[in-house]
């Protein structure tokens, strides 16, 4: 594995996957899809629950998870890169200044309906939201740095599919 023990095992230091349960909505269902943006080895996370009321008095409950274990929240940063598309991945890249702030956050919403089966997919419409937190070295710019990141993933995904296909 390309980079195994180097910069790969600590460079995000949490994560913040959250959702919204509407009314209409299986909560239990909703909780799986966040979940399922959980990589397997990431064990013992807590989904906080808080319990809304929307514009016209609706329930709303808005599911938080937090990963604050740099290892964990890696692996999941991994698992995500690596579970989306190519042409997903080639629109974060893209798209990466948009989704990039000055603290080194990276901001992504994936389809909740996908995400309920396991798949995960670039979605801005009633999304699982996810906030990846990254260490950025002092005075680096964080979205070359994170872009750097993304790309180091998807060309490592790219050579294992080469090498496996």
């Amino acid at each position: 594995m390309a980079g195994a023990g180097s910069h790969e095992d600590r460079f995000v230091t949490g994560v913040e996957i959250s959702v919204f349960s509407h009314a209409t909505e299986d909560e239990d269902k909703v909780e799986r899809a966040l979940r399922n943006m959980i990589p397997q080895e990431v064990s013992n996370i807590k989904v906080d629950m808080r319990r809304l009321r929307g514009y016209y008095n609706d329930p709303i409950t808005i599911m938080t998870a937090s990963i604050r274990r740099r290892k964990g929240a890696t692996e999941t940063f991994l698992a995500t890169m690596r579970a989306l598309s190519t042409l997903d991945r080639y629109r974060l890249i893209e798209e990466i200044e948009e989704r990039v702030d000055k603290a080194g956050n990276l901001y992504l919403r994936l389809d909740k309906q996908r995400a309920l089966g396991g798949v995960e997919v670039l979605n801005e419409v009633d999304p699982v939201r996810i906030i990846f937190r990254f260490q950025v070295p002092h005075g680096a710019d964080p979205v070359s740095f994170i872009r750097s990141s993304i790309d180091a993933v998807v060309g490592e995904s790219e050579e294992s599919t080469a090498h496996n296909g």
